[in-house]
């Protein structure tokens, strides 16, 4: 069996998005234009991570699929994936849209904290399901 790529990939989405939630309600307190922009380039490179964590995720759930008692947890575990990432690229899109249109203040950015909180609540979910598929299940222990 190949190294398992999806382990390697998978702390650079968790960290980028986690630190994007906190660098949004340092933001909405501080307002500096430092911190507006570290917060998009890490959810952009959140964004960029995901992309092969989600593909190594897909390829490493294939051998396992067929396990009758592990295909609904990894299908939640999948979907719980695919929630988190479009809803952080929601988040994304907003938060652009208020810079270009000058329209980010601590009001309307609310919206994106709020958005990136549940964001940041699919995570925990994936990482959880994840989680138990490794150390409960042994899904792709060597």
């Amino acid at each position: 069996m190949a190294m398992p790529l999806h382990p390697m990939f998978i702390h650079f989405p968790i960290a980028f998005f986690t630190m994007f939630v906190l660098l949004e309600i340092i933001w909405m307190f501080f307002q500096k234009e430092w911190i507006r922009n570290s917060s998009v380039l890490t959810v952009f490179l959140g964004l960029i991570f995901a992309i092969p964590t989600i593909l190594s995720g897909e390829a490493s759930a294939e051998n396992f699929e067929k396990v009758q008692q592990l295909e609904s947890l990894i299908e939640t575990h999948e979907t719980f994936a695919k929630l988190t990432v479009i809803t952080f690229l929601i988040a994304f899109i907003v938060k652009i849209l208020l810079i270009r249109t000058n329209k980010l203040n601590a009001r309307t950015n609310l919206i994106v904290v709020v958005i990136s909180l549940i964001g940041l609540y699919l995570l925990i979910q994936t990482g959880l399901k994840g989680g138990e598929l490794v150390y409960k299940h042994g899904v792709g222990i060597l």
